[in-house]
């Protein structure tokens, strides 16, 4: 079997190994989603919508500042919503659905300004910034970018409307690179010697294989 890979499939190993291989593996469990993941999406498609040219319902009109100070940004270059960017093993670019297609990530927010790029993430649940996403996120817009040097990211937290925003130097990119090999290496391991434990925490009562699973914690 091929492995591909995505920032959400690594948190998916790391959180618990056994939930990863049910669900990406053998493929016996199916996450259909909770409430949350749902109310994600739906918030998500608005501000897409939003951006490519529609309105924006009353439930969510509090966001068109937001999306007013995104398309002022876009107008000093060129702005690209829901960009899908794919590697192979190799890093070279290639399409989503390649067979070849190795590291995976969509970007929510995506501006290319001459040498600077800026991405955004759309964040509705509670804050809790993890800058592995957007590590991973900057180091694929400078493969697919060559003259992209410097890349502002930010973690948009809609509910309170507060940012985490980091910025990635081209030069500094192999750090990065080593950092994201380094944890796609543990899952190719654990594929190797067939090693799945399971890790229970708080996240089980989220967990699709938590009804017939004799390490889910109540």
């Amino acid at each position: 079997m091929r492995l591909s890979h995505s920032y959400s499939s690594i948190k998916l190993f790391e959180n618990c190994p056994l939930r990863y291989y049910r669900q990406r593996i053998t493929k016996e469990v199916v996450d259909e989603g909770g409430d949350a993941s749902k109310y994600g999406e739906r918030i998500h498609t608005f501000l897409e919508n939003r951006l490519k040219g529609s309105g924006l319902p009353t439930e969510v009109a509090q966001y068109e500042p937001l999306c007013q100070s995104v398309e002022k940004l876009a107008r000093q270059g060129e702005l690209h919503i829901e960009k899908e960017l794919v590697l192979t093993e190799n890093l070279t670019p290639t399409g989503w659905w390649e067979p070849d297609a190795w590291l995976r990530s969509k970007l929510d927010v995506l501006v290319i300004i001459g040498n600077d790029a800026v991405v955004m993430d759309w964040k509705t649940g509670k804050r809790n910034p993890d800058f592995f996403q957007m590590q991973m996120f900057a180091a694929q817009v400078f493969k697919h970018y060559p003259d992209v040097q410097r890349i502002k990211t930010s973690l948009v937290w809609l509910k309170t409307m507060e940012m985490d925003t980091e910025q990635y130097d081209r030069a500094g990119v192999n750090a990065v690179w080593a950092e994201i090999m380094k944890r796609i290496q543990r899952i190719h391991d654990a594929y190797e010697h067939g090693n799945w434990p399971a890790r229970p925490s708080g996240l089980c009562r989220y967990c699709p294989c938590r009804h017939d699973c004799d390490y889910a914690q109540g």
